[in-house]
């Protein structure tokens, strides 16, 4: 039986590998100290949790256009072709963000994958790193979940975390080794918790669709003439929609991701 495939997307330098890293409880996914995005392609990492393995798909920073090394269209492409080619489904998405402070790219990475393309057919944890500073880390998610409601942001748990143990003191120790380890413990949970037993395959998107249009000849018989056209699809449409993109923006992206 194959094992479930957990996908972790989101924005550049949120700590996407050092996830992966926290969660597998050992270094096996390398970090970048540059500021800038340093994952090109997805990678997948086989991490045992209890008796239970599962397939973690560490992905390409999805605000790269910012200065990252991977062009935005770019690693939405790669992620989007990760998830329609994984052939035994996926089972769980992690959306990792950085706090405390929310981007605006934040909502629109969400909406684009969770609601377009994986039609919110598959569970998802938002994952926020860096609250080793707050005084309890899970505060932050009351003190910000208006926000995510008021942009139709509905994970199915939350995990407020850190994803580093922080410089080493002289007694030998790291700074937040308590807080690193109530977060491995807590995603550890959630993802045994939420994980979908029969995964769900992405089906295609339909970026564009054909339509065919009708006109007549003029004269006595006139003869009928069907012309077919290709039109933008419902994903498309919701690009715009929901993603707040522009119709040439979404256009271009989902020509992109048209025959993935």
């Amino acid at each position: 039986m194959a094992i479930p495939n957990v996908i972790i997307f989101g924005e550049t330098g949120a700590g996407k590998s050092s996830l992966v890293n926290l969660i597998a409880g050992n270094d096996v996914a390398e970090i970048s100290n540059r500021s800038v995005g340093f994952t090109f392609k997805s990678t997948c990492f086989t991490v045992n949790i209890g008796d239970k393995q599962f397939g973690l798909h560490d992905t390409a920073g999805l605000d790269e256009g910012q200065g990252g090394t991977v062009p935005k269209q770019d690693a939405i492409v790669q992620c989007y072709e990760l998830l329609r080619k994984l052939h035994t489904g996926v089972s769980l998405l992690i959306f990792c963000m950085r706090g405390p402070r929310i981007k605006a790219s934040c909502v629109q990475n969400w909406r684009l994958f969770w609601d377009i393309i994986c039609q919110r057919r598959i569970p998802v944890i938002l994952a926020v790193t860096g609250l080793e500073n707050e005084e309890k880390m899970d505060d932050w998610w009351k003190q910000n979940k208006e926000h995510f409601r008021k942009n139709e942001i509905h994970p199915n748990d939350v995990a407020c975390i850190t994803a580093t143990r922080g410089k080493k003191l002289p007694t030998g120790d790291y700074r937040f080794s308590l807080e690193y380890e109530e977060s491995e413990k807590k995603l550890r949970e959630m993802i045994c918790a939420l994980y979908l037993e029969t995964p769900w395959r992405v089906p295609a998107a339909e970026w564009f669709t054909t339509v065919i249009e009708t006109s007549y000849t003029s004269g006595k018989s006139p003869e009928e003439i069907n012309q077919a056209k290709q039109a933008i699809g419902n994903a498309t449409k919701e690009l715009m929609r929901r993603g707040e993109m522009s119709m040439e923006d979404a256009k271009a992206l989902a020509k992109r991701l048209d025959g993935i």
